[in-house]
């Protein structure tokens, strides 16, 4: 376990040249586990200075599904235009990983501001679906508010919404990441910046409509550019 610690930090420390280690750095080292809106997460920490610490981890959001039914199918056969419906499966599987610095402005007091980045993971939700009437259909389409999302030809329905792979963090919480005793209690409060969503596609074009006026659902992207983070962590001291 104490290598596998270790190896994680080594990772960060890898890019920063040698002469910009800081004296004293993986004196010591802890370990967090946490759960919370971005899902379970596991870091090692290490002491930069007095006042700052350093944080590596990665974060896991679980294959959490739901099912939205009766989504509007639009496709044409032998030149007539038709209309179906199909039940899409949305997954919010994620998978991140995460460097951020504790900043301690009372050395003696475990209140910290915290600023870093998450990356990876841009996928936010996933979403798969199949429509029988596709089989074999070439123009087939799933609207998802005033856009169109295309069927293959197997009638599969594969794209989600994305965000940015690099996702700059800032937040405020309590709690030594690395505690100077054997265990300690931690709450952090923040936001990741990840700029404004949009749906993907894994085959084909998504089809933007030229009057977005109206458009419920591009509104409701265009003012979701972060995300909540609340994580409730336990923070063990290694070594």
């Amino acid at each position: 376990m104490r290598k596998l610690i270790i190896a994680v930090i080594a990772a960060v420390a890898a890019v920063m040249p040698a002469h910009a280690m800081p004296p004293g750095i993986f004196d010591h080292v802890g370990v967090g586990v946490g759960v919370g809106t971005t899902g379970i997460t596991i870091e090692a920490a290490t002491p930069i200075t007095r006042w700052v610490q350093m944080r590596a981890g990665v974060t896991v959001m679980p294959g959490i599904k739901f099912g939205v039914h009766d989504i509007d199918v639009d496709y044409t056969v032998q030149g007539y235009d038709r209309t179906s419906s199909i039940d899409l499966d949305g997954n919010l599987k994620r998978v991140s990983g995460q460097v951020i610095f504790n900043v301690y402005p009372i050395p003696m007091a475990s209140f910290y501001v915290a600023a870093g980045a998450y990356f990876g993971g841009s996928t936010m939700v996933g979403i798969k679906g199949h429509c029988d009437d596709l089989v074999g259909v070439a123009d087939g389409s799933v609207t998802i508010g005033d856009y169109t999302l295309p069927v293959d030809e197997n009638g599969n329905v594969d794209g989600g919404i994305k965000v940015n792979g690099f996702r700059p963090y800032l937040g405020i919480g309590w709690g030594r990441a690395v505690p100077g005793k054997l265990l300690n209690f931690g709450v952090e409060l923040g936001v990741q910046i990840h700029g404004k969503p949009a749906l993907y596609t894994e085959f084909g074009e998504i089809g933007i409509p030229d009057e977005l006026e109206d458009d419920t659902f591009q509104k409701i992207m265009d003012k979701v550019k972060v995300y909540p983070n609340l994580t409730f962590r336990l923070n063990f001291r290694a070594f």
